[in-house]
């Protein structure tokens, strides 16, 4: 039995860089849309900023989600 480190490597890396993207994707999400709530709790305009900042950021996770969940079901393919 052979393995291909080189490949193995490559797809733990690749992995690892996802996966804590798309953690670090999701928390940047969820501190604009905490500043979103803070600023109307007080009674402040909340900046279009973070509402746009924050509904990106979980697009962009719910598209990661379903974009792996297309590679790992053959039935869509």
């Amino acid at each position: 039995m052979h393995i291909d480190w080189s490949a193995l490597g490559q797809v733990a890396i690749v992995s690892l860089v996802f996966g804590v993207g798309i953690a670090v994707l999701f928390a940047v999400g969820v501190n604009a849309l905490s500043r979103r709530a803070v600023a109307v709790e007080e009674k402040r305009s909340a900046p279009p900023a973070d509402t746009a900042v924050a509904g990106l950021c979980f697009l962009a996770c719910l598209a990661a989600v379903v974009y792996g969940l297309y590679l790992i079901i053959p039935q869509f393919h």
